[in-house]
Formats: structure tokens, sequence, C-alpha cells
């Protein structure tokens, strides 16, 4: 009795998403979350963000498998830059429901408007899941980087001086 009224409850929830989705998170914060439950059939959302200077982004994708209510096949999130007439593809990665939680980083550099588009078959009886989140890790400046190296040298000389003694 239990699993025909959660059958009913995702069938009523379903009604209601049965189209593709396009979700703008605006400026990409530190973590941004979506999802889509869908009707059996195709999935092609979209999922907007614009990404400031310094900044690069891992994504992670999860399906709900559960072959006979909820399941995905052949999830794609695949992330994009916007540049006028044809956008750049930046790369992808797969995820099911058999594949738990996939994480990807992506090495961006340039600020700008970028965008996942989220893609597979939504084949369970009553449809798919998955979640998506993404978020931000700042990309270190030079002189950073540079002072990180100079502090490494310098630890390494003094061990190996040590060590000679």
């Amino acid at each position: 009795m239990g699993l025909k009224l959660l059958a009913v409850a995702l069938a009523s929830v379903l009604a209601f998403n049965a189209h593709a989705n396009t979700t703008d998170w605006g400026t990409h914060g530190t973590l941004e979350l979506g999802s889509n439950l869908s009707e059996p059939g195709d999935i092609d959302d979209i999922f907007t963000f614009v990404l400031g200077e310094g900044a690069s982004v891992v994504s992670s994708a999860v399906a709900l498998g559960s072959p006979g209510l909820l399941n995905i096949e052949n999830g794609t999130v695949k992330l994009y830059r916007e540049s006028g007439v044809e956008d750049a593809f930046l790369g992808s990665y797969a995820f099911d429901g058999t594949t738990g939680s996939t994480f990807h980083t992506f090495d961006i550099t340039a600020p700008g408007a970028y965008y996942y588009n989220v893609v597979g078959q939504a084949t369970g009886g009553f449809g798919g899941f998955y979640s998506l989140s993404s978020a931000t890790t700042p990309v270190p400046e030079p002189t950073t980087l540079a002072m990180a190296l100079a502090g490494l040298v310098a630890a390494g000389s003094m061990y190996r001086r040590r060590h000679q003694s």
C-alpha cells in the first residue's frame, strides 16, 4: 500500500514538470543547487550562471536509481561558455542511476556567462530524478603560487642541510 501511495504522489509531482527546464542562477555563488523530477522521455535542462574573475567550478550530478519507478539513462552534464553565435563547449561528464555522485572539475579562467546543459532519458515508470550541484573554487594568483613554491624550496633546502650534517 505504501508503494502505491508513493507512486501516486510521484505521478502528481511529475505532471507539473513535463517540459525542459531553464534555471538562472545569476552570479554563481559559492554553491548552487538544481534538480529535476522529469516524466518519462528526454531530459534537456539548462542551468545558466555568470562566473566572476579568478574562479573555477566543480560540479556533481547524481540520479536517483530505482529502475522500476525513477531512473535516468545516458545522463550527461555539458558545460558551455556563451560566446556569441556559437557557444564554446568546455567539457562534459556522464551520470546515471548507477554512478552515484560524480564530481568533475572544469578549469575556467575567464569571467563570463556559462551554462550547464543536462541531457539524458528518464526511463523509470514515473520518469527520472537528478540533482546537480556546482561550487566555485578560487584560482590562486601567480604571486600566491610563487610564494608557496619559494616556501617549499626553503623547507627542502633546510631539510637537505640537516641530513648532510
